[in-house]
C-alpha cells in the first residue's frame, strides 16, 4: 500500500491548488507575497553571482566552468524554494555525469532556466544567445565562466560560430542545455522548431537528449510573477545517437523530435 501512495505522488505534477486568493486582501497579499519573493531571491542571486563571477575572474577563469554548475544550482534551489516549487527528475542516468551532450528542453516558464540549473550534471551549462553580452550584469556573469553563446538573429551567423561552440563542448566535455522552441510560449502550446539546434546537434555529432517540463508553467506561466506552489517533473525521454543528425536531414529531424515532445506534452 505505501508503495502504491508513492507512486500515486512522484506521478502528480503542476499546482499544488489551483484556487485563486479570493476578495481584495487575498488577491492583495498574493501580490506582496510575489514582489518580496522575487526581490529576496534575485538579491541573494545577484550577490552570490557577483562574488561568484568576480572569484572565476580573479583567478583567471581556471577552471570556472567546473564549478559554474555549482553556483547555478544554489542559486536556483533557493529561488525555486522561496517559489514553493519541487522539481522531480525521471531517468536521471540519461543525464548524469560528465558528458559532451546536447540537452533539448521545451520552453513554457519562466521557472524552466532554474529547473534546469538544479539538475546540472558537471560542466553543465546553458547555450545563450550573444546579445545577453548587450545586458549589463548577464554580461559579466556569462563572460566569467565562459558560457557559450551564438548569433541567433541570423541563420548563416548561427552556422558560422557552431565550430567555437563545438570545440567549446568536446575539449570540456560538457553537457550543453538549450531550447528549439527557441523562446519562452505565451500560451503553453509547443512552440515551432528552430534549425540551429539541429544543425548544432548535427555539426558536433553527439547524444542529444529530450528532457520533457511538465508542471512549470502551471506554477509559473510566460508574464506573471507570481507564482503556485506546485511540483515540476523533467523527464528525459530519449536519447537519440549524435549520427542520426546530418545537414541533409534537419527538417526531418526536428519534425521527429517536435513530434515526441508533442506526443509527451499529450498535445
Amino acid at each position: 500500500m505505501q508503495e502504491d501512495t508513492k507512486v500515486e505522488e512522484s506521478a502528480f505534477y503542476g499546482p499544488y491548488s489551483s484556487s485563486e486568493p479570493t476578495g481584495v486582501l487575498g488577491r492583495g497579499w498574493q501580490a506582496v507575497r510575489g514582489v518580496l519573493i522575487v526581490v529576496a531571491g534575485w538579491s541573494f542571486c545577484a550577490v552570490a553571482l557577483t562574488l561568484a563571477s568576480a572569484f572565476a575572474l580573479v583567478t583567471f577563469r581556471i577552471r570556472s566552468a567546473a564549478y559554474f554548475h555549482h553556483v547555478a544550482g544554489v542559486c536556483a534551489r533557493l529561488l525555486l524554494k522561496l517559489h514553493k516549487v519541487k522539481v522531480e527528475l525521471i531517468n536521471p542516468e540519461l543525464f548524469a555525469g560528465r558528458k559532451a551532450r546536447i540537452v533539448f528542453l521545451n520552453h513554457a516558464s519562466q521557472l524552466d532556466l532554474f529547473i534546469m540549473s538544479t539538475i546540472l550534471p558537471p560542466y553543465g551549462t546553458t547555450l545563450a544567445k550573444k546579445q545577453v553580452y548587450y545586458i549589463p550584469f548577464f554580461n559579466f556573469i556569462f563572460f566569467a565562466f565562459a558560457i557559450p553563446t551564438i548569433d541567433r538573429s541570423n541563420l548563416k551567423k548561427a552556422i558560422a560560430t557552431l565550430g567555437n561552440v563545438g570545440d567549446l563542448v568536446q575539449k570540456r566535455q560538457a553537457t550543453v542545455c538549450i531550447a528549439p522552441e527557441g523562446t519562452r510560449s505565451r500560451d503553453g502550446q509547443l512552440g515551432a522548431f528552430k534549425k540551429g539546434p539541429f544543425h548544432l546537434a548535427a555539426h558536433l555529432d553527439v547524444p542529444v537528449v529530450l528532457a520533457v517540463i511538465k508542471g512549470a508553467r502551471e506554477c509559473l506561466p510566460m508574464g506573471r510573477l507570481v507564482s503556485k506552489p506546485g511540483v515540476v517533473r523533467v523527464e528525459m525521454v530519449a536519447e537519440i545517437p549524435g549520427d542520426r543528425f546530418t545537414t541533409e536531414n534537419i527538417d526531418e529531424m526536428r519534425e521527429e523530435v517536435r513530434n515526441i515532445y508533442l506526443r509527451e506534452l499529450g498535445k
